[in-house]
């Protein structure tokens, strides 16, 4: 396969992922793809409903405090917008509007710049993350503090400039292979800054565990403590959409290669999926790890069922009771190790653990 700079790239491009209507009609594929597209307007209005329930949620428990969780919802914000374009899109194409499939009609242009401006800071997403925990890290004396909502303003201000220049070139450009290279460039960029972000708060935080506490204060105690954590969930998000991160691009990257029309056709409908469930799977991955938002939806759950919830806070537990509840408790520490209470657990852990080493 080679690259083709054709006269359809210059207004395809690989964002506005084209769908020939007309050429599926003819090789009797469409009524495949309209079964597809209903169930990809169905995700979009399941999209939309997820990010009303989350937005809902995050308001009652007031998850807008912290820096991460305000680029997260700068960032949530657009990709859903880009959804509503892409639903735009569909419906055009399904009541054969000339906007919905003709490349040289405006509206469809411009649907698409937006769809483009809209998703692509959710490319650069895990970027803007580590970026926010570095400053963090820099900043360790008061950050527990004073976030510096500059910040933010300034992460959020990078990461838009791009998309924004992007979605101008990708429509512009005749080749977008520089384009998807960015993105996967940044998204690997991401986890190796997370990685040596991990390292050096490790090294701080053996440091604070000094008897003499390393020079360290409480607070920075606990924002060491903090970084060390987000680490580990950022590990745990990047591989929930480390998928989505590399086949997006990479479907992209397919548009510049000269292949038959219903490869392509397959191709944009895959794209599209793939950002449907991209945006489902990534803000379940962020929310389950999510006390406050698990508590809450749990409530909600349990008032669309009528069921009340009833605990008598003051009951007296016995003694035996409190004994077995509080060794059964299951704690970790910073760096995710189970902390053992009894000698009991302590025995027990312990010839788990060399059962373990000797099989």
């Amino acid at each position: 396969m080679s690259f083709n700079i054709s006269q359809e790239n210059e207004f395809q491009t690989m964002y506005i992922k084209y769908f020939n209507k007309t050429y599926s009609i003819i090789e009797g594929s469409y009524n495949y793809y309209l079964f597809v597209f209903y169930i990809q307007i169905a995700l979009i209005f399941i999209v939309l409903f997820y990010y009303l329930l989350n937005v809902y949620i995050d308001i009652k428990t007031c998850q807008f405090s912290t820096n991460t969780q305000k680029i997260h919802h700068a960032i949530y914000l657009p990709c859903v917008l880009g959804h509503v374009m892409c639903l735009i899109q569909k419906i055009l194409l399904i009541k054969d509007s000339p906007a919905g499939d003709d490349m040289t009609n405006p509206v469809f242009y411009y649907i698409s710049l937006f769809r483009a401006i809209f998703c692509f800071p959710g490319f650069y997403c895990l970027s803007a993350f580590v970026a926010e925990r570095w400053f963090a890290t820099y900043f360790l004396n008061d950050y527990e503090k004073n976030q510096r909502t500059w910040l933010v303003g300034l992460i959020l201000w990078i990461i838009y400039s791009i998309a924004f220049i992007s979605a101008l070139d990708f429509h512009t450009a005749p080749s977008t292979v520089i384009h998807v290279t960015i993105f996967i460039l940044l998204s690997c960029l991401a986890y190796l800054s997370n990685y040596l972000n991990f390292l050096l708060n490790r090294s701080y935080y053996y440091k604070s565990n000094r008897s003499d506490g390393g020079g360290y204060s409480l607070a920075q105690r606990f924002q060491i403590s903090d970084n060390i954590r987000f680490s580990f969930f950022f590990n745990r998000l990047a591989l929930s959409i480390a998928f989505f991160q590399i086949s997006g691009p990479m479907c992209l990257l397919i548009d510049n290669l000269n292949i038959s029309r219903s490869w392509k056709n397959l191709n944009t409908v895959v794209f599209d999926t793939i950002l449907l469930l991209y945006a489902i799977v990534t803000p379940f991955v962020i929310y389950h790890h999510n006390p406050k938002y698990r508590t809450e939806l749990q409530k909600i759950a349990n008032s669309i069922r009528n069921i009340r919830v009833r605990t008598n806070k003051n009951q007296i537990m016995p003694m035996d009771s409190l004994d077995e509840s509080f060794n059964s408790l299951r704690i970790q520490d910073t760096f995710g190790k189970t902390i053992v209470f009894n000698v009991t657990e302590q025995t027990s852990t312990y010839f788990e653990k060399l059962d373990r080493a000797w099989s």
